[in-house]
């Protein structure tokens, strides 16, 4: 008889902890990508949203609108929307474009504000208070802005620009605002999803309460067992809940949604975005990264364990054979 020593892993063996350690740190990679799903499914949004490729010169077409396009008193107000911690946005990293917007659009009569942190408390604590302790707790100030910016623009309707979003053509932003459309969004990861850097929307728009309450709802989940700070980031109020929040908005109201997606080509043309993300870390071009090769990359990672789990059965049937000898 052959002697096992050496050959079969027991427990407390160091092969064999370094074999269930590895089967477990992918199952938790694999976990933490799980909550990529909202971006990688549908593959492209614009299947379930109208996508907007072009509007003053060939007006789109519409499948998710049934009624005329938008008077004046139903348009998307003439209003654009910032936000900065206080109202000297000199402080900003990069070069602000709240003066562009400014220079551009108060001439056409257009309003152009700059929120600060106390003014949008003031607005949260007087209209949504439903909504104060979920936003005072987030433990990322990213996330109360990214709350902030669905909030003013629910509560006054118009245009929301980052600060490093830069005004092009005014004549496709103001024939977006007169298509009758409720909400209208810039895309992220081409068209995968939706992002809340570039947005409009009619005042109380009922898309953008829907994905109020599902920042909330999610403000209640596991989003405390996201440890990348980036993906938490995205997942509770970012891009990853906006997309999912129209996702089933869509699902829900049927054909008349009234929500739509800018092209990714076309929107170089609306606007330029500098995309400074000063607050993402290595974490987030990671996540960026897999969020564009997701399939291949899970895939891989499936392949690894299946691997690991055929090789570690295969060796417990030759120590078996080997105990018949």
């Amino acid at each position: 008889m052959f002697s096992l020593s050496g050959t079969r892993p027991t427990a407390g063996s160091p092969k064999l902890l370094a074999i269930i350690g590895a089967i477990f740190a992918t199952g938790f990679i694999l976990y933490q990508i799980s909550f990529l799903h909202d971006l990688i499914l549908p593959r492209n949004i614009s299947e379930l949203l109208d996508a907007l490729s072009s509007c003053h010169r060939q007006k789109p077409t519409l499948n998710h609108y049934k009624g005329p396009t938008s008077t004046k008193k139903s348009a998307i107000p003439n209003i654009i929307h910032q936000i900065w911690k206080t109202s000297n946005d000199s402080e900003y990293s990069d070069q602000p474009s709240h003066g562009s917007w400014k220079a551009v659009y108060l001439p056409l009569n257009y309003t152009v504000k700059l929120w600060t942190d106390d003014d949008i408390l003031e607005l949260i604590r007087v209209k949504y208070p439903w909504l104060l302790s979920t936003y005072v707790d987030y433990p990322h100030s990213i996330q109360r802005a990214d709350m902030a910016r669905l909030v003013v623009v629910h509560a006054e309707g118009g245009v929301y620009a980052d600060l490093d979003v830069y005004p092009r053509s005014v004549e496709e932003l103001q024939c977006f605002q007169r298509l009758g459309m409720q909400a209208i969004f810039a895309p992220t990861a081409g068209t995968v999803g939706v992002s809340n850097h570039f947005f409009m929307a009619e005042k109380e728009s009922p898309f953008l309460r829907w994905a109020l309450d599902e920042a909330k709802r999610r403000a209640g989940l596991n989003s405390n067992q996201i440890l990348l700070p980036y993906l938490r980031v995205f997942w509770s109020t970012g891009p990853l809940m906006v997309t999912a929040a129209a996702l089933q908005y869509a699902a829900a109201r049927g054909e008349n949604h009234r929500l739509a997606v800018i092209d990714d080509r076309f929107i170089r043309k609306l606007v330029g975005h500098a995309a400074g993300r000063s607050w993402h870390g290595a974490d987030g071009q990671v996540l960026n990264f897999v969020a564009d090769y997701y399939g291949r990359i899970a895939l891989g990672a499936g392949a690894i364990v299946l691997l690991v789990l055929v090789l570690f059965a295969a060796r417990q049937i030759c120590n078996l054979e080997w105990l018949r000898i």
